[in-house]
């Protein structure tokens, strides 16, 4: 054996890289490398530390000072030789000086190939089974007030009076109004402001023939309404937990409970619904780009058509979705399967907040199919063209395919480049859509992977389901932080009663259908007004045409002791000659005055 003792320095620092080199070059030695303690001047006290820095050293080595970098770096080699007499160049330990790119760093984990064959298609096909509830429904359901009716259960109208009346107990508010009956009417008129909306709520009662409403008015009084307003509630505050939510929690039970009268279909959306708010609330979210950006966000899983499932709201810690390890998205999608009770064959599509290659796994370990866009971020070393690269080179309609275990990774280019990754549909058998060319100025047809077209046609069930509740969203408002979220469940109760009465066979539009029991709850539980009151006078065209017909009016006693007058409401004797109104002396010109 010969050793050989070199001593170099450099200028220069090392890389990383370099510092590799130079170990793979000394295979098979011994190699001490130390750092030769810096020169001192010749009058220091080499008693003391030369700088406060060296202490620095002592402790951590990883942040040397620049004066010990700098020196002269001694480097002991020892090989084995076959002659001792073998001759060594001192250049061949020296570093390697050439810089190979470096490798992109691929994740472990998954197995990529591009053989179809090798696929394990662990989702079977979907079977639809029959459904004997939707012949005891038809059975049941004669109208939309029936239909209604079976999500208005009486258990929930008399939960909300009890936790009303608990309420007003507590605040010393009047509680003798809060019964079944005057509860539905108020639910009755909270729906009516959607289609027929007025400036403010106490119009609805205003007397005025440009927005009277008699339907409303000879249902329930302005102050009984006021009054269940008031007072209305869904939990005890005397039992009040942690949870930012738990206000309205009965609400989404609730809404959960009677959210499985819907017939399971083979595909299931899951996406987020932003309830508009623009309050001060911790759980309130913004989102950028969404058509409503503020308020509370909610997660939820629809059928296809629209028709709600389950949802669950977003309140940060509190949010009722257990942890399993997967992330926040994929954590909401396995829950939701969990709820919705998702059988083998069944298919769950969803974006690219929630889509994840060990989600689909675990969805296929279930029997359950899943689709969804990926991000970029998340597609785990798959052996695909890069984004930027397919946007630059490839024609619109390219497409390429990977697999991994049961899913399949499908990258696209239309406008832009999409990724979708699935475990039951694959990108074959290539579909056609049709795309404006702006080069051909006439629509062409376009390759599409199959995978994407599920997608798309599948995809939509929660936005469509957000676009029925918007379209006559409840238009009274209140000042209480929860009463968006409660304004939005009963929309959505409306909105699944009507998606199932149309399931049942029945063809009618939304705006029909919430008319139709309005309608009827309001005449079936409203009661006319009774005294105490002014009595109601007529206010037909006839009756307009004296009163504003600008001819000599005058006040005289009239038969009765005391009336009310008709402009201020307050007692009088006298009354109009020619209108018979009871009016004071006072209240005559601004009575007989149009007022626009």
């Amino acid at each position: 054996m010969a050793e050989k003792s070199t001593t170099f320095s450099r200028k220069e620092r090392l890389t990383l890289n370099e510092i590799y080199d130079l170990l793979d070059e000394l295979d098979n030695e011994e190699v001490d490398i130390s750092v030769n303690p810096p020169l001192e001047d010749p009058d220091a006290d080499t008693d003391q530390d030369s700088d406060a820095s060296d202490d620095e050293v002592t402790c951590n080595p990883d942040h040397l000072p620049r004066r010990i970098l700098a020196t002269d770096v001694a480097i002991d080699i020892a090989r084995h030789v076959e002659n001792d007499s073998e001759k060594t160049n001192d250049e061949e330990f020296l570093p390697s000086t050439s810089k190979e790119p470096a490798k992109k760093r691929q994740r472990k984990g998954f197995e990529w190939h591009r053989n179809k064959m090798r696929v394990n298609n662990a989702v079977p096909d979907f079977v639809q089974q029959p459904n004997e509830e939707i012949d005891k429904l038809k059975e049941k359901v004669n109208n939309p007030v029936d239909c209604i009716n079976l999500f208005w259960t009486e258990q929930w109208i008399e939960e909300l009076c009890h936790q009303s009346t608990i309420y007003a107990e507590q605040k010393s508010l009047s509680k003798d109004h809060i019964t079944p009956q005057n509860m539905k009417i108020f639910l009755s008129v909270l729906i009516l402001s959607g289609y027929n909306k007025l400036p403010y709520r106490r119009m609805y009662w205003s007397e005025t023939p440009d927005v009277f409403n008699n339907l409303v008015s000879e249902s329930i009084r302005r102050d009984t309404f006021d009054k269940i307003l008031r007072s209305l509630h869904f939990a005890d505050n005397m039992k009040m937990t942690d949870d930012r939510f738990y206000k309205v929690r009965p609400l989404f039970q609730h809404l959960n409970s009677v959210s499985n009268l819907q017939f399971q279909q083979e595909f299931h959306s899951i996406d987020e619904i932003m309830i508009p708010y623009y309050g001060k609330h911790g759980a309130k979210q913004f989102i950028r780009g969404k058509p409503v950006r503020f308020g509370f966000k909610v997660w939820a899983a629809c059928t296809s058509d629209g028709s709600l499932l389950y949802c669950e709201p977003y309140c940060g810690s509190d949010t009722k979705i257990p942890d399993i390890g997967l992330g926040q998205g994929p954590n909401v999608v396995v829950e939701m399967s969990n709820k919705n009770n998702l059988q083998a064959g069944q298919h769950a599509v969803f974006d690219n907040l929630f889509t994840s290659l060990p989600l689909l796994e675990n969805l296929a370990n279930r029997g359950i199919g899943g689709t969804g866009t990926l991000r970029e971020d998340r597609l785990h070393g798959a052996p695909l063209m890069e984004k930027k690269e397919m946007e630059k080179k490839k024609y619109r309609g390219y497409m390429e395919e990977a697999f991994t275990g049961s899913t399949s990774v499908v990258k696209w280019k239309d406008n832009k480049v999409v990724s979708v990754a699935s475990n039951k549909v694959r990108m074959l058998p290539v579909q056609k859509t049709g795309r404006w060319s702006k080069l051909e100025k006439k629509h062409i047809e376009v390759d599409m992977p199959n995978s994407i077209q599920v997608y798309n046609k599948q995809m939509g069930g929660v936005d469509i389901f957000d676009q029925q509740v918007s379209a006559y969203r409840i238009r009274i408002r209140s000042k209480k932080w929860w009463w968006p979220i409660f304004a939005w469940s009963i929309n959505a109760q409306v909105v699944n009663s009507w998606m199932l009465y149309r399931k049942l066979g029945n063809t009618i539009p939304l705006l029909d259908f919430i008319r139709h029991f309005v309608i009827a709850i309001m005449k079936q539980y409203g009661a006319p007004r009774t005294s105490p009151g002014p009595k109601r006078l007529s206010v037909g065209i006839a009756k307009d045409s004296v009163r504003y017909n600008g001819e000599q009016h005058w006040t005289k006693k009239g038969e009765q002791r005391h009336s009310r007058c008709r402009e201020c409401s307050r007692r009088t004797k006298y009354i109009c000659n020619m209108c018979s109104v009871p009016l004071h002396p006072e209240c005559m010109e601004p009575y007989h005055k149009i007022h626009l």
